[in-house]
């Protein structure tokens, strides 16, 4: 094993030593010593995997993509078999290689990553990576940090909303997120691939990741509608015109508030957390004027007898 001295004192520094000092840093909160301390490990441990990897999630917790991707990419060249053996055969460096290029737009990168992680069907080129990878919840403006210094990505409140997958690491959203959130329909956003909590979905569990950041933002205008008097087969019609029209709409009266404990658990166990009852429907709709509000207000119009609202949120 490599040894260097401590500067300044003439005395054998080894990697423990060092990697000791850095998780006392992370327990200490103190992101600039861990940062120093994860270079110092490197240079004296240049082909280990451990470090790399271990420097790559320090990267990770501070966004800061391109020395995420480089660390890894070190950490792909140095795996080992026994390596593949503590992490049950799988290189997590793989994943998280993903997930910086594909914050970085290198989409060459993320397919070699993927695959590397034993993901299927990735192919090769230089064009975004557009796969139908299911349906998923995304925990946005994450409540709760993953790693040690982890700069969170805050843009308002914490809202689980469901997303149209298109890579292992990023995703589409396809509910009408509270403008408290700070999010919009059709918005692009990176996340994570730690489960943090589940929802159902088709009588199934599926698990919620975080969001790690907004890739892209939609600007679509977030509306709001109170409906007072309309049948669920008159919002379900409303449904299929807006989605026809590629249009976004939730119906907020539904949703429930959950404590941090469920919302990163199952909401199906333990608390519960039962909707308001409310007099009005409140639904949420995302798109452009004029198309949204002529659609809307066509919808209304062949219904009279409805007490309806139609207002602009952001």
């Amino acid at each position: 094993m490599t040894m260097r001295k401590r500067r300044g004192l003439g005395k054998q520094r080894g990697p423990r030593e060092v990697w000791l000092e850095w998780t006392a840093a992370d327990e200490a909160a103190d992101a600039d010593k861990a940062a120093a301390l994860a270079a110092e490990l490197l240079e004296l441990t240049p082909r280990s995997y451990f470090s790399w990897f271990h420097a790559g999630l320090l990267s990770k917790a501070r966004c800061n993509w391109p020395e995420v991707l480089e660390r890894n990419v070190r950490a792909l060249e140095f795996f080992t078999p026994a390596d593949a053996k503590d992490f049950d055969g799988v290189n997590p460096a793989a994943w998280n290689l993903g997930i910086a290029a594909t914050a970085m737009s290198d989409w060459t990168t993320a397919r070699q990553a993927w695959t590397a992680y034993g993901v299927e069907g990735m192919g090769s080129g230089t064009e975004p990576i557009d796969g139908d990878f299911g349906q998923a919840p995304v925990r946005l403006n994450p409540d709760q940090p993953s790693l040690p210094h982890q700069v969170m990505q805050w843009a308002g409140a914490t809202e689980v909303v469901w997303c149209w997958r298109r890579s292992p690491a990023h995703a589409i959203i396809s509910n009408v997120p509270l403008p408290e959130s700070g999010h919009r329909f059709r918005d692009v956003i990176l996340h994570d691939g730690e489960p943090k909590g589940t929802r159902r979905l088709g009588g199934r569990e599926v698990a919620v990741f975080d969001q790690l950041q907004r890739l892209e933002d939609s600007g679509l205008p977030t509306w709001q509608a109170q409906v007072a008097g309309a049948t669920g087969k008159d919002l379900q019609e409303l449904s299929d015109l807006i989605e026809r029209r590629g249009l976004g709409m939730d119906d907020w009266s539904g949703m429930r508030l959950l404590c941090s404990q469920c919302s990163h658990g199952s909401p199906d166990g333990g608390h519960h957390h039962p909707a308001t009852p409310a007099e009005m429907t409140r639904l949420g709709l995302a798109g452009r004027e004029p198309e949204l509000t002529q659609t809307v207000e066509a919808w209304a119009a062949a219904r009279p007898w409805l007490d309806f609202d139609l207002a602009l949120l952001w």
